[in-house]
């Protein structure tokens, strides 16, 4: 009976940390779809809040089309500009599908950011005007 008793317990206890773990990692990436930027744009201009947004594109896809307000932080070169980025502000990131902006969004997390935010649908699904280099 005790050991019965001790192996629900011990089940119990790694049932607890496993969800534990598993919800605190994604609720550390928030998610928006790319419908949702120009209202996120304007919240963040009426607001002040000092959100920022970065597309995450090589530096010619970027130059090619990009919305307004997105800054080019390539994430070939993402690793070695984390110093420009500040650390207590949102940053909202765009790529072309979603996944490198994921990618992007685990390497700040794993270097300190907090606040991080993936558009989801991406460039791919963007339906508004953009502008060119």
């Amino acid at each position: 009976m005790k050991k019965l008793l001790s192996v629900l317990i011990i089940g119990f206890l790694s049932m607890i940390v496993v969800t534990g773990c598993s919800e605190g990692e994604a609720s550390a990436i928030k998610q928006m779809h790319v419908n949702d930027i120009l209202e996120r744009m304007a919240q963040s201009e009426e607001s002040g809040d000092g959100a920022i947004y970065i597309d995450v594109r090589e530096v010619h896809e970027f130059d090619e089309a990009h919305i307004d307000g997105f800054i080019n932080y390539p994430l070939s070169t993402l690793e070695n500009t984390l110093s420009d980025l500040p650390m207590d502000n949102e940053i909202i990131i765009i790529c072309r599908s979603g996944n490198r902006s994921m990618q992007a969004a685990s390497l700040l997390k794993e270097n300190g950011f907090n606040e991080l935010t993936n558009v989801q649908g991406a460039m791919v699904e963007w339906q508004g005007e953009t502008s060119s280099n």
